[in-house]
């Protein structure tokens, strides 16, 4: 049977007075239409509730303004409050400009309109668009006209979000800033708010943070407590102390740092000068919950402001992170070898351990589980050996260098490579002779030595393998194209090692700077992969194959001792 909605009483009784609430809202949606300005609201309906307050018994409770609010849904402060006002029997009268100013959600409007209003017995007038008063006429708010007003109303955002959108994207490819705050560290130009320029009171808080924690061997949790004592406002805090109207919805109560933001800003390649944007986005136009895009589908843009941090410091600092580490309790300090040793055999990191007031670091599979094989070494031994290890690199890297500003002061330099040679001259014959086995499938199909599905297994096959051949002999000529120009000891790799030459004691920053990994074999050998080791082999081969090889054996990139 169907159902029968039951008819309004068009004649019901008033009620003794209208306490009403005039309801205003303006936003970037409603583009420059000066009909829509809150002034302009708040005149025209100030006019009509004068005009009609004595003759229908009714006073004005309050104005309930939200500027600056999307019409999509309901998240509005004044109106929420203007809800709570109705529900609370405050206001039992609405008035608005015209049905988009309460909803341009269609769904929602007609659940505020055609139930929650009828529910609470709350009149609900709006001036135009359409015209419509629900005590006088309550049959029209079930009209198809205002269905169909709803419905535009929604479809407006909706266009208006695809043509914003679309002009963001373009701003954001061209490395236009288009948000409303510039990330900590910078301001806003005043030349040109889509440019960035180095807030510098800010901007050398970011380089101790990166200090600390790169070369100063800090926890992030270390860092938050140095600038907690040192009085430095956190973002946020900053942000509102210039007058900035900042608010961040994840921050309740009085802002402060936390090892979050340092994460957050240790992770920002904004401050190598490249514009990053994108990195979130809403669900719709009408769903406004934020989620987090992957990273190729973030808008990038390089050298577009200055920069606070050098590219080295900041590649150091992502792999800092990436590594498993431990805080000394009640410390700020990481440990010196935190997140750098690993068993040799398992790959396992190494725990720390004291026994005896001594320091020692065993395989963490060994000890959890029991299927490894023993290996530890005492703290002690372990850093005279990384420190002996650095020392002979750095001695190593002193006589290499000589030989290559040798070499390149040489009137004539021949810079040959037998390893990338060989390589390429390997390769380039599998892939001929993988194609002369995949054009002879097809014979053998025809000739029916193979079947159909077998054919297209293993040509499918042999395209993998050339694919994978293509891109290697591809690495490989660029590779040979770098290794033919000149190697010089005016790069990082040099430059790392020789700004140490005078070292006698560790700590975790040099260890960060020029190691990458530490393996510990069973019996207490150790093995060191230091970092450039690319550069390395690069600087080896050059000298070696520029008359260096009868100056002497030169050492490989990993030193065991």
């Amino acid at each position: 049977m169907a159902r029968i909605r039951k008819p309004l009483d068009a004649g019901k009784t008033a009620p003794a007075l209208w306490r009403t609430g005039i309801y205003i809202r303006l936003s970037k949606d409603d583009g420059n239409d000066e009909s829509y300005s809150v002034q302009n609201q708040r005149q025209r309906l100030s006019a009509h509730f004068d005009s009609t307050a004595p003759e229908e018994s009714m006073r004005l409770v309050d104005f309930y303004i939200d500027d600056g609010y999307t019409g999509t849904d309901s998240d509005r402060d004044s109106f929420q409050r203007l809800l709570t006002d109705i529900d609370s029997g405050k206001i039992n009268c609405v008035i608005v400009k015209d049905l988009s100013r309460l909803s341009r959600n269609d769904w929602e409007c007609k659940r505020y309109l055609q139930h929650l209003f009828v529910v609470k017995d709350v009149r609900f007038i709006s001036l135009e668009l359409p015209r419509l008063d629900s005590y006088k006429r309550p049959d029209e708010i079930y009209d198809l006209g205002v269905t169909m007003q709803s419905a535009y109303n929604e479809n407006h955002c909706r266009e208006t979000s695809i043509k914003v959108r679309g002009t963001f994207n373009t701003k954001r490819r061209a490395g236009e800033f288009i948000g409303a705050f510039a990330p900590y560290g910078y301001l806003k130009d005043p030349a040109d708010k889509h440019h960035f320029v180095v807030d510098e009171e800010t901007a050398p808080v970011i380089r101790d943070i990166f200090h600390w924690f790169v070369c100063g061997g800090m926890s992030k949790n270390g860092i938050v407590k140095r600038l907690i004592e040192l009085g430095v406002l956190c973002p946020s805090a900053y942000k509102r102390a210039q007058g900035m109207n900042y608010h961040n919805p994840q921050t309740k109560g009085e802002p402060l740092w936390s090892a979050r933001t340092v994460s957050e800003i240790l992770g920002n390649r904004m401050y190598l000068g490249h514009m990053v944007q994108g990195r979130q986005k809403v669900k719709s136009y009408k769903i406004h919950t934020r989620v987090t895009m992957p990273e190729q589908d973030w808008f990038v843009v390089e050298d577009t402001h200055e920069a606070i941090i050098d590219a080295e410091t900041f590649a150091k600092a992502q792999s800092l992170m990436l590594r498993d580490t431990r805080t000394p309790p009640d410390s700020g300090q990481l440990y010196t070898f935190s997140g750098f040793l690993r068993c040799a055999d398992c790959g396992k990191s190494m725990c720390r351990r004291t026994a005896k007031n001594l320091v020692y670091y065993a395989c963490r599979t060994k000890l959890t589980t029991g299927l490894c094989t023993r290996h530890s070494i005492r703290h002690d031994k372990l850093e005279s050996i990384v420190l002996q290890a650095i020392q002979a690199q750095i001695a190593l890297v002193d006589g290499l260098s000589e030989l290559i500003d040798a070499i390149n002061d040489a009137p004539v330099t021949r810079t040959v490579s037998k390893r990338l040679n060989t390589s390429l001259k390997q390769r380039r014959q599998d892939l001929e002779r993988l194609s002369a086995l995949r054009t002879g499938l097809y014979v053998d199909w025809k000739n029916s030595d193979i079947t159909r599905d077998e054919y297209r297994r293993m040509k499918q096959e042999f395209e993998d393998k050339e694919g994978r051949l293509a891109r290697d002999i591809s690495a490989l000529e660029e590779e040979s194209q770098v290794f033919a120009q000149s190697v010089t000891t005016a790069n990082p790799y040099f430059d790392a090692f020789r700004r140490h030459r005078n070292i006698t004691s560790l700590n975790r920053g040099i260890v960060a700077e020029l190691i990458n990994v530490i393996h510990i074999h069973e019996g207490g050998d150790v093995t060191i992969d230091f970092n450039f080791a690319d550069q390395h082999r690069r600087a080896l081969e050059f000298a070696e194959c520029n008359g260096a090889a009868e100056r002497g054996t030169l050492a490989e990139a990993a030193v065991a001792i």
